[in-house]
């Protein structure tokens, strides 16, 4: 475990950096989102942050709280970024492009926006999603493709998904829209965004330059990762569920998060080590070797310094469950990939 004076001492050296960092936190208005945001605004200097949220209003306030809250942060840019609801990837991806219009570079993205349903059923978008599948996986994976060419500009670039690192669980490849009722069902929807956020990382960090070397197509020097926070006591929405789980989930469950969990503050403090600490750099293949016994970490296939890791709640390497084996034996990857793209483009088509 990495204790957390040892994630304070990273994230307390990151002021002393040069010109801060350019950011896009995507969810950051309530909990981890929220708390990464204040840690942003109190460990690193000068840093341009791009909130983005569902309602101007609210953007407007958390930003002018957390300004009064850090006054060092005064030189801090904070620009919001209204996205409206976020389990559709039209506006995933129109907030993409809003932050693409503002800034040729991009050196963090943190995503981190949802909520919780019990639902046996799926909740259907106009966009022919599942809604907190869209919100866990869809949205946030077209608001990364967007991004990616000006994280390909930065010079040490990080993603980070905070969802469900070792947490991932079966996929049915042949039904991953889950539109069939005998592929659905709660603890499989979360499983299967957990998969699949993991498995899309793996197929864009293998993305290199093309035969005429264009890096346009070149992810070789992005870190990815997928972020386990733990239980973790925030406001936590559950909706679809019925009374009975609401107020079970209200009542009962989030109180005992707060009591045996972690905080949204040390929750957001380790999304920060994450994104800065060294345990977690992209090597190359011929300089794996030399680091074996540092600190830089395996990634999620086992390899050194992979650029894809599954961290956990103690900002460890989470152990990859062995689903993950066997859904790459079956080139899950590559189909994850394709089926994600080929919604990308017939959402982006509809209507038209």
């Amino acid at each position: 475990m990495v204790s957390l004076s040892d994630v304070h001492l990273n994230n307390s050296s990151l002021s002393s950096a040069g010109s801060g960092p350019s950011v896009a936190l995507l969810g950051a208005t309530a909990g981890i989102g929220l708390a990464t945001f204040h840690a942003l605004l109190k460990h690193t200097s000068t840093p341009t942050i791009y909130l983005v949220g569902r309602d101007a209003s609210r953007l407007d306030a958390l930003i002018a709280s957390a300004q009064r809250q850090y006054p060092t942060a005064g030189g801090a840019t904070v620009i919001p970024i209204v996205a409206g609801d976020l389990t559709l990837v039209r506006n995933a991806d129109a907030a993409a492009r809003r932050i693409a219009s503002l800034t040729s570079r991009l050196d963090l993205l943190v995503m981190s926006p949802g909520y919780l349903s019990f639902s046996s059923t799926a909740d259907w978008s106009p966009e022919g999603l599942d809604r907190i599948t869209s919100i866990r996986y869809h949205a946030r994976m077209r608001f990364l493709v967007t991004l990616l060419p000006l994280l390909r500009r930065a010079p040490n670039p990080r993603v980070i998904s905070v969802l469900g690192a070792g947490k991932e669980g079966a996929l049915s490849l042949d039904d991953l829209g889950m539109t069939l009722p005998r592929t659905y069902g709660p603890i499989y929807a979360a499983g299967a965004a957990a998969s699949m956020t993991t498995l899309f990382f793996e197929e864009l960090a293998a993305q290199g330059p093309g035969n005429d070397n264009d890096s346009a197509t070149d992810n070789h020097r992005i870190v990815f990762i997928h972020l386990f926070p733990g239980l973790v006591g925030t406001g936590l929405q559950v909706v679809n569920s019925g009374w009975a789980l609401s107020a079970l989930w209200g009542w009962i469950v989030r109180p005992l998060f707060r009591v045996f969990g972690s905080t949204a503050e040390n929750a957001g403090e380790r999304v920060l080590f994450a994104a800065t600490s060294g345990r977690f750099r992209r090597v190359r293949p011929e300089d794996a070797k030399g680091l074996e016994g540092t600190l830089v970490q395996r990634g999620s296939t086992g390899v050194l310094g992979s650029g894809v890791y599954l961290v956990g709640e103690d900002s460890e390497v989470a152990p990859p469950p062995g689903v993950l084996e066997e859904l790459r034996r079956q080139d899950a990857g590559k189909k994850v990939y394709e089926y994600t793209m080929r919604e990308f483009e017939r959402i982006e088509n509809m209507g038209d």
